[in-house]
């Protein structure tokens, strides 16, 4: 039988009783959130001897790192790094964490850029906070790009939501921006039966899927021009493009997007243990060995891990299929 072995590290100070923590990962959302439940109060002690019982919403601060560690048998993973962003002073004591995302509030910046590229516009956002972009930054060229008396995670989330780029940390001040079908290459393997404890996966065969792909042409002058292609009453999947060649028909490629989103396969989120540990951007190996020829690989793209004294438990949901 495994033990489950837990700590958190806040302000510099450890802690191994807990309620229940939860984190959550997505590559739709920027930031990586977590939240935590302690005792209202630790007892302190000092070489084995008691000291005192303090109350633990009074021994912290917003702005105190956090750090997060879990696993079996003595064996633990860093779940979470990242700030203290609120304290609730309830019982159990809750508090809300955030990782880097909580350093980009609180720096507020003003800038007009003319004739620039996406590159530019993210190295003056990250400039002084340490952060480090681990991919390639698409090639995105802007005629103009206003920065109003906004904070650097507001112009983040401008890039993101507004130019379907696919932005999120990897890792403390990893950032990756890219394509939301790009993974880091890392597999973790999922069984039905075996290391699924359950899951809401539907197969679905590609002649069933009805998708409507709305495709949208960037152009440099921060105009946009769309084509939308599939059935109307389909699932809509909205893809942005840069930068196409000339000639290059945006129909065309919406049809090839459409090709790419259209396969059969599985839909839906499964629930596994602490092990595998997976994070958003690996790819997801799942075999059913009750069906044949229904094995494939995954994106990930959304991790619950959740953790109390009933288990531990990591939710991840699939998205696009990869071969």
């Amino acid at each position: 039988m495994f033990v489950i072995g837990f700590e958190a590290i806040i302000g510099g100070k450890r802690f191994t009783r807990l309620h229940r923590v939860e984190i959550h990962d997505s590559i739709k959302t920027l930031g990586k959130s977590a939240r935590l439940m302690l005792p209202s109060s630790s007892r302190l002690e000092r070489k084995g001897a008691f000291i005192s019982e303090v109350e633990l919403a009074k021994t912290f601060q917003v702005g105190d790192e956090v750090v997060i560690n879990f696993g079996y048998d003595g064996i633990k993973h860093e779940e979470f790094r990242g700030y203290l962003r609120k304290i609730k002073p309830t019982t159990p004591l809750e508090i809300e964490c955030e990782d880097e995302v909580y350093n980009l509030r609180r720096k507020t910046m003003q800038k007009s850029f003319r004739n620039t590229t996406l590159k530019n516009i993210i190295e003056y956002v990250l400039e002084g906070t340490g952060i480090q972009v681990v991919n390639d930054v698409p090639k995105v060229n802007f005629r103009t790009f206003v920065i109003k008396r906004v904070n650097a995670a507001q112009v983040i989330e401008k890039l993101r939501k507004e130019y379907g780029l696919t932005i999120y940390f990897r890792a403390q001040k990893s950032l990756v921006i890219g394509l939301a079908s790009e993974t880091d290459g890392t597999i973790v393997k999922y069984v039905v039966g075996r290391n699924v404890i359950s899951h809401d996966l539907e197969w679905e065969s590609e002649e069933n899927v009805r998708l409507k792909v709305k495709a949208v042409l960037v152009g440099k002058d921060n105009t946009f021009t769309t084509k939308e292609v599939g059935e109307a009453d389909g699932e809509q999947r909205t893809i942005f493009f840069y930068n196409l060649a000339t000639g290059d028909n945006l129909e065309q490629r919406a049809q090839e997007e459409l090709l790419k989103y259209r396969y059969s396969g599985y839909r839906g989120s499964l629930t596994g243990f602490l092990l595998p540990v997976c994070r958003i951007g690996n790819t997801v190996r799942l075999i059913d060995e009750n069906f044949d020829n229904q094995e494939g690989d995954y994106l990930v793209e959304e991790v619950k891990t959740s953790l109390s004294d009933r288990g531990g438990r990591r939710q991840v949901k699939l998205g696009l299929k990869l071969n």
